[in-house]
């Protein structure tokens, strides 16, 4: 098997995410990271397990975005909160354990009223939707068959490519769907859930993931429920 034929069979759509300009403006079609006013009436700033408000992490409206993962289809916006004390764990942990995340679906009508925490570090910024890559998962991640990986390492050995898994590009920024971009060898999402979401550490929006790492989002499109883990180096 060539490169070119496992590039084409590890492949998926990636709707990059990039940070804009900061600022106050209340829009309902515009999506943020550090900032969460779309909700729905009756709706109040959550707190975590300690009675904490939790920190608005991020305000995710679908519409207009140039691919949306299907898991997402029928959803009109996501809004993600995060407990000061992020769950750092070697499995995926349920929505609701110091996180959470709203999904808000086609049509729902929603009010602009901002959700905030006194407390939060994160500097807001507005996020608009960049292109959609083709993106491939990085070195150890766990997601790749057992076969492709002997026509990987076959490929090396005979000096085809020279270095595993380089010639694959992967995003490592705020995304929809692709592949996670783990920081440590990857870990498997519960059976039915779907990556779908990862936020970055970012620097200007004063967003540090434990030690410069990433959270990733899954979706069960079944049953609707919701998974968090984050890696770091």
């Amino acid at each position: 098997m060539s490169p070119e034929e496992i590039k084409a069979l590890l492949a998926r759509p990636a709707g990059v995410l990039t940070r804009s300009s900061p600022g106050t403006t209340y829009v309902s079609t515009k999506s943020w990271l550090g900032r969460v006013y779309l909700r729905r009436p009756g709706e109040t700033a959550p707190l975590d397990a300690q009675g904490r408000p939790m920190w608005p992490l991020l305000q995710l409206v679908l519409a207009g975005l140039p691919w949306v993962p299907p898991a997402l289809a029928g959803t009109q916006a996501l809004t993600v909160f995060v407990s000061q004390e992020l769950p750092v764990d070697t499995h995926p942990v349920p929505n609701g354990q110091n996180w959470l995340l709203w999904e808000y679906s086609l049509g729902e009508p929603l009010i602009i009223s901002e959700l905030t925490a006194a407390n939060s570090p994160l500097r807001p910024f507005a996020l608009q939707a960049g292109p959609v890559l083709a993106d491939y998962p990085v070195w150890d991640d766990g997601g790749i068959s057992e076969e492709l990986t002997k026509q990987i390492v076959a490929l090396e050995r005979a000096g085809v490519i020279d270095e595993e898994y380089a010639w694959l590009p992967n995003h490592d920024g705020h995304k929809l769907g692709g592949w996670p971009s783990f920081c440590q060898p990857g870990i498997a999402f519960s059976p039915g859930f779907e990556f779908v979401l990862q936020i970055a550490s970012d620097t200007k929006a004063r967003l540090n993931v434990v030690d410069g790492g990433t959270i990733f989002l899954a979706k069960n499109a079944a049953t609707g429920a919701w998974e968090f883990y984050c890696d770091f180096y």
